[in-house]
């Protein structure tokens, strides 16, 4: 039966795919200090991704869930010796192979049920000139245990 307050499951969610994302060896080599994080502070090493989430109600009349949407925001800073769109282009292929029908295991009483990667934008230059920016969208269903 539906809870009567209202679970969100994007914290334990977000620790998962973080966990997820930085165990494949190849991607958090790529990445400046293995970050992966939701806020990265101003004049970060790059290349690091900063994961937005959103999440919509998934419940029937008995069982709780949640939709939740996550944006993986791939950031990159190319010195001259870097293809301009390639270490960008890297990070996000291996976002999706780490985590398109992923197994993700989240904490009590969270179990995702699907995840999907359902869109990529760019890499594309942003409007400092001197930044690369691609984004992986991730779709996930969780249910309320």
């Amino acid at each position: 039966m539906a809870a009567s307050l209202p679970l969100d499951a994007a914290a334990s969610l977000i620790a998962a795919v973080r966990s997820a994302l930085l165990a494949n060896s190849t991607l958090a080599g790529m990445l400046a200090g293995s970050k992966v994080v939701t806020l990265a502070p101003s004049g970060h090493q790059t290349p690091y991704i900063s994961i937005a989430i959103r999440s919509n109600d998934w419940s029937t009349a008995t069982e709780d869930g949640q939709e939740v949407l996550l944006d993986l925001n791939v950031w990159h800073q190319p010195d001259s010796q870097t293809p301009e769109g390639g270490a960008a282009r890297a990070i996000m292929a291996l976002c999706r192979q780490t985590l398109h029908t992923a197994s993700l295991t989240l904490a009590s009483p969270f179990k995702c049920t699907l995840i999907r990667v359902t869109n990529e934008i760019g890499p594309y230059r942003d409007p400092d000139g001197r930044t690369v920016h691609g984004l992986v969208s991730v779709r996930a269903l969780v249910d309320h245990t």
